[in-house]
């Protein structure tokens, strides 16, 4: 339940902050590129992880959102693709992410993060971060 409740506040607030977006100005765009190690959960061996993309923020009068796009690889054989998004409407700051990486022998790998920040209560109502072997 709290599952799904979590689901449509997160919904409700994209749709009432990217309602104006539509009619704005284009996005900044902002490049990145980040190398990290990190575990790889199929396997438990660590590899170097590299992630490039780009960030498209929106400055509504002090209110942002902005949604990402990134390539990911490893020095293990994985690749694939990410997007996030990010609001923060002086409310509540929102952001969130998917990856799903693959390799040549069909193992996937899934990172997920939510976090939610009750700005009005200065309080974090959701902090997740989720990688998982999803298996072949």
């Amino acid at each position: 339940m709290r599952r799904i409740l979590t689901g449509t506040l997160i919904a409700a607030s994209l749709s009432l902050v990217l309602a104006p977006a539509a009619v704005a100005s284009p996005p900044t765009q902002i490049p990145f590129e980040e190398v990290f190690q990190d575990v790889d959960p199929c396997t438990g061996a660590v590899h170097t992880v590299t992630i490039a993309g780009t960030f498209f923020v929106h400055d509504h009068n002090g209110r942002f959102v902005a949604s990402g796009e990134r390539t990911l690889s490893t020095s293990s054989g994985y690749s694939g693709r990410g997007t996030s998004s990010f609001v923060d409407n002086g409310r509540v700051e929102m952001f969130q992410l998917t990856d799903i990486l693959a390799d040549d022998e069909g193992n996937r790998i899934r990172a997920r993060v939510v976090f939610l920040d009750d700005l009005s209560r200065d309080e974090v109502r959701i902090d997740t971060f989720e990688l998982t072997c999803i298996g072949s």
